[in-house]
């Protein structure tokens, strides 16, 4: 059995979903592979502009912000119109392209600002349309699905720091940004021919049950927030961003300014740390199908802080990069599995867009004020505090996460 051999009812509609789910989880790829990519790019820009800790911060902080905002919006107007999401799919990777191009042709830093946000909300629009879609296709491997578009991206998260750190021994920053264009216009024109050859964009104009009034859908949406373990989930996976929006950000930049380390290393790194969740992911996703969304949560969570905290006790060497590989089996197998317990939660309400949109932006609020707080903090203290901060969030997350495990004791 194929990987996308996922059950239809007919063998035409089988064929269909394997394309379809085929074509979304690759092209996934690409958009973590800028994201991850630009990670390593920004100690270049930090040392060529002259930067501050703080500033540095805040071009992460502009990306997530701006990224949580778009999705969503856009996560409850996909709801409205579901038939767009394909055109929504095709321009987010265009013009996240776009936007990295802009940040290569900026001649200062508040226009590099100006084009992160560009790019950052391109590539936020993304996940309500592919989380969406692929959620209301197979609601009984939500989370096996999700953690798979994960792990793609990991895929992404592995290829674009190695590459990215690659050019930059015979490339000046700028020019690696250039390229960013013409291979996302490429990969979404692919996306489209392929989405188009599935006849998806027809299946979903025959599927949509009749439409609904505006007032009928933020009724439904008034309806979901009123849940008690939905509100739980969105603030342990907030606290949880926290420290998330932090290594990635930071962990470049650290080792820059304490290890000494040149792109190469700095990609190498980076590659390690996404590398090794494409293989656990999915596993994790498949055992929250099984075992609950909540309980894995609280396991992730744990696992998280304690090898944040090996960490900061350890700071150097070969450990420190042994440990980097270990939280990449953990750091990003949090987000699809809130994401399919959104889900599960509107189940049957046509929120899919609405979910996503909701955790996206509830987690880009806080990833994204991240950046900026630890800017503040490695200013007053050094980059020793890195480590410790990410600790703590996880810590304080996973006891929040308590609660989610002990009501699904209860149920």
């Amino acid at each position: 059995m194929g990987l996308f051999n996922l059950s239809e009812p007919s063998s035409n509609r089988k064929d269909s979903g394997r394309l379809t789910a085929a074509g979304i989880i690759i092209s996934h790829t690409l958009q973590h592979f800028y994201m991850r990519g630009f990670n390593v790019i920004l100690p270049a820009i930090y040392t060529s502009l002259g930067l501050t800790p703080v500033a540095a911060g805040l071009i992460g902080t502009m990306r997530q912000v701006i990224s949580g905002l778009v999705s969503m919006i856009g996560g409850f107007a996909l709801d409205k119109f579901p038939q767009r999401r394909i055109l929504v799919l095709f321009l987010s990777l265009l013009l996240m392209g776009l936007g990295y191009l802009l940040v290569g042709l900026s001649p200062n830093y508040t226009f590099i600002l100006l084009s992160i946000g560009v790019a950052g909300a391109a590539g936020s629009i993304w996940h309500p349309a592919a989380l969406g879609l692929l959620s209301q296709r197979y609601p009984e491997r939500r989370g096996f699905l999700l953690a798979l578009h994960r792990s793609s991206g990991n895929a992404g998260d592995v290829l674009g720091p190695l590459l990215v750190g690659a050019l930059l021994l015979i490339l000046i920053w700028r020019n690696v940004l250039f390229g960013a264009f013409p291979l996302a216009m490429v990969v979404a024109l692919l996306l489209w021919i392929t989405l188009r050859r599935a006849g998806h964009l027809r299946e979903i104009a025959d599927q949509t049950t009749p439409k609904r009034r505006l007032r009928e859908q933020f009724g439904a949406l008034r309806e979901v927030l009123k849940n008690r373990e939905l509100i739980l989930l969105l603030l342990v996976s907030g606290i949880s961003g926290l420290g998330q929006g932090s290594i990635m950000i930071w962990l470049p930049l650290y080792l820059q300014e304490t290890q000494g380390m040149g792109s190469l290393g700095i990609g190498i790194h980076l590659g390690l740390l996404s590398g090794v969740g494409i293989a656990s992911v999915p596993v994790i996703g498949i055992l929250s199908d099984k075992l609950g969304r909540k309980r894995v949560i609280s396991l992730v969570l744990v696992a998280q802080a304690i090898i944040a905290l090996l960490m900061a006790l350890t700071g150097s060497g070969i450990s420190l990069t042994i440990l980097v590989g270990l939280m990449g089996a953990f750091l990003f197998a949090l987000n699809p599995l809130v994401q399919a317990g959104a889900l599960d939660i509107a189940e049957g309400k046509r929120l899919e867009g609405s979910m996503i949109g909701l955790v996206w932006g509830s987690n880009a609020a806080f990833n994204g004020v991240s950046p900026l707080i630890v800017g503040f903090l490695i200013t007053s203290f050094g980059y020793s505090i890195l480590f410790w901060y990410i600790a703590i969030a996880k810590a304080i997350a996973g006891l929040f996460s308590l609660s989610l495990m002990l009501s699904a004791k209860r149920t």
